[in-house]
């Protein structure tokens, strides 16, 4: 297979960048050829000390001399200055120049240096300093992540790579090793090396050789097929998962077996330790289809979002039966003012507001809405689904409405009916009456479920899949 990158955590230069906190201070090295450039200057800046190297090339931290400022210098061995290496830093440093994002390493500076084959100047980047560690050094480590601080790492990481999407750039090669955590916590992506630009003629799609880590790829990646930016999302995907478990996803004796089970078999599922919200997200980053993922980096933030401990509070009973009986009275006031068209405005009105926000006025005003159990909107269909299932109420209760309001009229019609037809007219009744006091209480039946069901869930919730959660007051803008 062409250019697919094979490198083991910590054995390539994308895999060291920018690393400049205790442990790496720590580590043994062996003399080689990075140590004989320190001390050296490159135009403005001085080499200081190695922050790591691989078989590539190395990572130093260096002082700006003009602006007086630490930064890191990464540049190619010397002995690997072709045009294709030297092409693959250039990518980069245009690729990450062209973001100005907290959650991706910036790029200062691009130069060039004499090379060690004396054939022209071999380049260098001067980024961004970020004292702290790579996330794979944790991994390395034999740490695992909590739920929660992936979750928040996570959003990081998705916000970054939305805004590489709007500015037409997909990563491609994202992993615990280009992932760079300070010591605030705050996450950055680096190493841009193998990003390409979406394809200009709007397909969002590109195709080329297979390039990227076997453990984190994308299938579509790993068969040399178009992709888009739904492949970061696989590889974030496998990244989060990585640092939940300790293990990636797929495993083997080669990187062959590896993208071939990527391929071929499902990921597998996460421990029970891990929250629901947070497997159903990560099980679909994973899905084998590209079609299966999210379809924008908003919902992927979305979901991530909703599925905050404080945000996925259960709502139950006594709250959703007061916002029961404020719908009720809405939908009664509805119809008193339009007759059965007001039904009909109340039901768009519920439809919609689950569809679009998960909320009617009731929900809003008692701070609770509904989701898909990730977190996600619900989306119409699903919406309708739901409509269907538990408005059984509001609607007896506009019908009995219609039925008080329009008593004299039916005292008219019922002596107009014959002697011989006062018994199926009974019997409709009374058929008509069962069958709504029925449903009635089966949805009351499934509402009182919500007290005693360990996510809270009512029935038409279970049927649906859909959950109902408090929404705080104090809820950060997405």
């Amino acid at each position: 297979m062409a250019e697919v990158d094979t490198k083991i955590r910590g054995l390539g230069l994308a895999d060291t960048v920018a690393s400049d906190g205790p442990t790496t201070g720590e580590r043994v090295r062996q003399p080689d050829e990075a140590d004989a450039l320190l001390g050296k200057r490159l135009d403005h800046f001085v080499l200081e000390h190695p922050l790591g190297k691989g078989g590539m090339g190395a990572v130093y931290r260096a002082h700006d001399v003009s602006l007086d400022r630490p930064v890191a210098i990464k540049m190619i061995r010397g002995s690997l200055t072709a045009p294709a290496e030297q092409g693959r830093l250039l990518r980069e440093a245009r690729s990450q120049a062209r973001l100005n994002h907290p959650n991706v390493v910036h790029i200062h500076y691009i130069g060039g240096r004499p090379s060690d084959s004396g054939e022209g100047a071999a380049l260098f980047l001067a980024m961004e300093l970020v004292v702290g560690e790579t996330l794979d050094e944790r991994l390395e480590r034999g740490e695992t992540m909590k739920p929660e601080e992936a979750r928040k790492a996570m959003i990081q990481v998705a916000r970054g790579l939305q805004a590489a999407h709007k500015a037409g750039i997909i990563h491609r090669d994202i992993k615990p090793s280009n992932l760079l955590m300070d010591t605030e916590g705050t996450v950055k992506i680096a190493d841009f090396g193998l990003a390409r630009s979406v394809d200009p003629t709007g397909s969002k799609s590109l195709a080329g050789n297979i390039v990227g880590s076997p453990w984190y790829m994308a299938p579509e990646q790993a068969a040399g097929a178009h992709v888009d930016h739904r492949a970061d999302m696989y590889a974030m995907g496998a990244t989060f998962y990585h640092l939940l478990t300790g293990t990636p996803v797929f495993e083997g004796g080669s990187s062959m077996e590896i993208l071939a089970r990527r391929m071929t078999e499902e990921a597998p599922s996460l421990p029970t330790r891990v929250p629901v919200a947070l497997r159903r997200i990560i099980a679909r980053l994973l899905a084998r289809e590209a079609d299966e993922r999210y379809a924008e980096w908003s919902e992927v933030l979305e979901a991530l979002h909703a599925a905050s401990p404080e945000r996925t509070a259960r709502a139950g009973f006594w709250i959703r039966a007061a916002a029961v009986c404020i719908d009720t009275f809405i939908a009664a006031i509805w119809i008193a003012l339009l007759g059965w068209l007001g039904m009909v405005v109340h039901v768009v009105h519920v439809t919609l507001g689950h569809a679009w926000r998960g909320q009617t006025l009731a929900k809003y005003l008692v701070r609770i809405r509904v989701t898909r159990p990730d977190g996600t909107r619900m989306g119409l269909m699903r919406s309708v689904g739901r409509v269907f299932a538990a408005l059984w109420l509001p609607i007896l209760a506009g019908a009995l409405l219609m039925l008080s309001q329009g008593v004299g009229e039916l005292r008219e019609v019922i002596e107009q009916i014959k002697p011989h037809q006062m018994v199926e007219v009974q019997n409709l009744a009374i058929a008509i009456g069962l069958s709504h006091g029925f449903l009635s209480l089966l949805y009351a039946a499934g509402l009182i479920l919500a007290a005693f069901h360990p996510d809270k869930r009512a029935l038409h919730d279970l049927l649906c899949d859909t959950v109902v959660t408090y929404k705080p007051v104090n809820e950060s803008k997405k």
